[in-house]
């Protein structure tokens, strides 16, 4: 009797514990649902989803161990194919992922906004942050082709006006705000250029001149070799008219011991001088026969009959030699103080004091050791030199017969008095920002 008792006894507990075992076994199995995948930095993070008898357990990868907590445990992976290991009090499964995630995360364009000439193109390069290996096709749609078409990555200017150019990488879209103007031409030498008439700018013209010119600048870089360069040939080849020279009233800050002025044969301020509204920004209490914007009549007291000035006549507003350099240097990010050009005795901070003066010889032209941006010039005349090409030097300056950018053969320039030595601007830019030898 006892001994049917005892195995009663045992064939409950066999069934008991079977039963236990299938209902952890079968009716409450590990049953992996799916995983989602985000990436987080330079992993994934990966959530993995049970089905809702699924209480506890921990999820199990490398040196990691994650809970599971609402039917769920969400893992850092790599993005590659990794194993996982699912432990419960009961089950234990090991699960294989594999994310596969390819993203372009985010982009960066070269510009977001451009100012083109029309006929004029610009490169568009794109530079991608992205997760795994994604497609990173570019897309380039401009919403009006009559300002500007779109070649691949090359946007051109077709038309007057201000438009927007899509570019969409990936899921991403960013705009580049394009600005197409015939206000200024691509940079050409010409010596047809009609000079600068009086009044034709409006203040909108002036306003989109000025900030085609602080574009070009900043392309070169602030404050840089390159932007004196790019601020010397907007203004005598991208400016489609000639300049003329006005010899000065005055300076604002006439350490001569003559008169000050402002906007007078110098004009010491950002931008072109080109309509009233640019009065607003004058020294009032320096203005003397004024205010006339440049292409304007202003009262000239120099004698120079060879070139039309009559002391108490009316000729063009424009700029002279070290007005000419110094607007230049002061757009382009520097200070040289509005003090002129020539070796006064006694005057310090003129241009010529910029560094030593090294004279022009044949033997200095041929080093090629001289940049575009240097000084050149001669005791009372200042200028640029605004390129090289084939053996010609272009120099950007402002004579008696208006602004240019003019081409010298070696020989005509150590032939030109008013072109004797050269100052090397390397210590005073300090930095070479972006120009080229020519402009083309």
């Amino acid at each position: 009797m006892k001994k049917k008792v005892l195995t009663l006894i045992l064939l409950l507990c066999l069934i008991i514990t079977l039963s236990i075992n299938y209902y952890f076994l079968w009716l409450k199995p590990l049953n992996f649902k799916n995983a989602s995948y985000e990436i987080v930095g330079a992993n994934v993070k990966a959530t993995l989803t049970f089905s809702q008898n699924v209480l506890n357990g921990n999820c199990m990868v490398n040196n990691q161990t994650v809970a599971i907590e609402n039917h769920q445990c969400i893992i850092e992976i790599p993005n590659e194919e990794t194993n996982i290991k699912v432990k419960t009090s009961w089950n234990e499964i090991n699960l294989t992922l594999d994310p596969k995630q390819d993203k372009v995360l985010d982009f960066t364009l070269s510009t977001e906004k451009v100012y083109l000439a029309i006929d004029e193109e610009k490169e568009i390069s794109i530079e991608t942050d992205t997760f795994g290996n994604p497609d990173q096709t570019s897309n380039f749609v401009s919403d009006d082709e009559n300002i500007v078409t779109v070649n691949n990555n090359i946007l051109k200017a077709v038309g007057n006006g201000k438009t927007k150019v899509h570019v969409t990488v990936g899921d991403i879209t960013k705009d580049i705000e394009v600005i197409a103007t015939n206000l200024v031409g691509k940079p050409v030498l010409t010596k047809e250029k009609a000079f600068l008439p009086c009044g034709i700018y409006s203040e909108e013209d002036n306003k989109i001149l000025d900030e085609f010119l602080e574009y070009r600048i900043n392309e070169a870089g602030y404050k840089t070799r390159g932007a004196v360069v790019a601020a010397a040939r907007f203004l005598t080849l991208e400016f489609p008219y000639r300049i003329d020279y006005f010899w000065e009233n005055g300076r604002l800050e006439n350490t001569t011991g003559g008169p000050s002025a402002d906007g007078e044969g110098r004009y010491y301020h950002k931008g072109l001088y080109l309509n009233s509204i640019k009065f607003n920004e004058l020294d009032q209490n320096k203005i003397r026969y004024g205010p006339a914007t440049w292409g304007c009549p202003l009262t000239n007291w120099e004698d120079d009959p060879d070139y039309g000035f009559y002391p108490g006549t009316k000729v063009s507003n424009g700029l002279d030699c070290s007005g000419f350099v110094t607007w230049v240097l002061y757009n382009a990010g520097f200070d040289p103080k509005d003090v002129g050009a020539g070796d006064t005795p006694g005057v310090e901070g003129e241009l010529s004091d910029l560094g030593e003066h090294i004279p022009l010889t044949m033997e200095l032209l041929q080093s090629n050791t001289l940049k575009p941006g240097d000084f050149i010039g001669a005791d009372g005349h200042a200028a640029l030199i605004g390129g090289f090409k084939d053996g010609i030097v272009y120099v950007a300056q402002s004579l008696n017969y208006g602004m240019e950018m003019k081409p010298y053969t070696y020989s005509e320039l150590l032939d030109t008095a008013w072109l004797s030595y050269v100052i090397r601007m390397d210590d005073y830019y300090g930095e070479e920002g972006i120009y080229t030898d020519y402009w083309e």
